[in-house]
């Protein structure tokens, strides 16, 4: 319980400065669509979050990544410029949109993951039911934001590409 306890007191820290979101998508390298380099990203992703008051959900298929990440302005954009935009594992990086948000969708998870495996596994359902599982009780109250809607466009239009 400790660690729900830090998770707590960094964001309402991070809460009380003005929130952005962001938006962005990426191709996978070849070397990088094992489980194992994976859960390495998910890792270092997490402990770096959890640092910086970010929140935010993070899918990988069919080789490419959608993240969406939201916390205090400053922490996302050095996050973005410092490791998102210089890591290794993808390219083709895509700033889908960046915008000013009041509220936090993924308050709960320092690193939301959706993987290949999870996705075909809910294969009947839309990915927006499982969103919806994931979002804070206090976004299901209100209209998803840009980033959010944005998330689930392109996940729509990934799993329609005959080059999946």
């Amino acid at each position: 319980m400790p660690a729900i306890a830090a998770i707590n007191n960094l964001l309402s820290q991070a809460n009380s400065e003005s929130l952005e979101e962001i938006l962005y998508c990426s191709v996978a390298v070849p070397l990088l669509q094992t489980k194992i380099q994976l859960d390495r990203i998910l890792a270092a992703a997490h402990r770096r979050n959890l640092a910086a008051g970010i929140t935010g959900m993070l899918m990988y298929y069919g080789g490419g990544f959608i993240q969406i990440l939201e916390g205090p302005k400053q922490s996302i954009h050095q996050t973005f410029e410092n490791h998102i935009s210089k890591a290794a594992g993808h390219t083709a990086v895509n700033i889908v949109c960046r915008n000013e948000i009041s509220n936090r969708s993924f308050g709960d998870w320092t690193m939301g993951f959706i993987g290949s495996a999870e996705i075909e596994s809910i294969i009947h359902f839309s990915l927006s039911g499982v969103l919806m599982n994931m979002l804070t009780a206090e976004a299901k109250k209100r209209s998803l934001s840009v980033g959010v809607r944005g998330f689930v466009s392109i996940y729509n239009q990934m799993r329609q590409s005959p080059y999946r």
